[in-house]
């Protein structure tokens, strides 16, 4: 009876400090993703001399500017925003397809943004071809009026309008970045190997014998000590509700705590969110039968630590 009074203590404590939010500071900008640009700073520096030029003395600036350094080219695809997996494609492949709105002319184009395929010296018609393209997409304009002083400044600016697009990607996984430092932090603490998004036949590399069940699922955190080999996967889910029904939350990690404990894997689950809200009965059913459950709260609060001791010694 007194264990039943504890846990119902536990799930009450878990209820009264669930977060409305799953975004941490790292889900709004990953700078990862603002690097990108640095291997050009010189043609971006160099782009510079473009900033305020007049009608009368663009294309020559241009010209001279593609000519001295035909490698500013490879750098168009950063000066106007794309959706961040057309970006990567652009900036992968070099290649742009453009369709003109004339239609009496055939105005399809193809444009190479890599340096190596261009003959030296340029001809004409490649200067033009590029000049077209700097006009047509509105660049010419832009180094006229908008950019002020710094094409690199405008550069990181486009980048982070990219990324915060790649917010959408990032969803998913908001909850993971939330409590990734939380998870590091006390790894590095206690030098346990942290593993992220691997699949569980990772740890045959460690000597698990890993059966078929679990092999190719994929775990968010995979902790693993070397000294007493044994690891645990640490599973992190936000739930708002909107069709998420925990009796059948709690009963999939349950399942899942089985699977692995038949292959020698230890188990935790950090789940947040309004979907808990009075579901005491279902929470209790989880500190019952699940070996490690915690909300990001209880988890920031020295749990993480604590199952790292409990579980791997110091």
């Amino acid at each position: 009876m007194q264990i039943e009074k504890d846990i119902n203590k536990l799930a009450d404590l878990f209820e009264s400090n669930l977060l409305d939010t799953n975004r941490g500071y790292n889900y709004y900008i990953d700078w990862s993703n603002i690097d990108g640009y640095k291997k050009y700073e010189i043609e971006i520096h160099a782009m510079d001399v473009l900033i305020k030029k007049e009608d009368d003395t663009f294309f020559d600036a241009f010209k001279e500017l593609i000519i001295k350094l035909p490698t500013i080219i490879e750098i168009f695809p950063y000066l106007f925003a794309l959706a961040k997996s057309e970006a990567d494609k652009v900036r992968k492949k070099h290649l742009l397809k453009v369709i003109g709105s004339n239609i009496d002319s055939d105005d399809f184009q193809t444009y190479s943004f890599n340096a190596r395929n261009l003959t030296t010296p340029l001809t004409k018609e490649t200067i033009e071809k590029y000049y077209k393209f700097f006009e047509q997409m509105g660049l010419k304009y832009l180094f006229q009026t908008l950019i002020e002083k710094s094409t690199q400044d405008y550069i990181v600016g486009v980048l982070v309008g990219m990324d915060s697009n790649g917010r959408k990607n990032r969803g998913g996984t908001a909850f993971e970045l939330a409590c990734q430092p939380i998870i590091e932090k006390a790894c590095d603490k206690h030098n346990i190997k942290l593993l992220m998004q691997k699949k569980f036949s990772v740890l045959q590399k460690f000597g698990f014998d890993i059966d078929e069940d679990i092999a190719n699922r994929k775990a968010d955190f995979i902790l693993y000590n070397e000294k007493n080999h044994k690891c645990i996967n640490i599973e992190v889910n936000f739930f708002n509700g909107g069709g998420s029904k925990p009796e059948e939350i709690i009963d999939s990690y349950i399942n899942r705590q089985s699977d692995l404990q038949r292959n020698g894997i230890g188990f935790a689950l950090i789940t947040d969110g309004n979907c808990w809200k009075g579901t005491t009965n279902q929470l209790a059913k989880g500190f019952r039968h699940l070996n490690y459950l915690m909300n990001f709260t209880i988890a920031k609060n020295e749990m993480i630590e604590k199952m790292i001791i409990e579980e791997f010694g110091e």
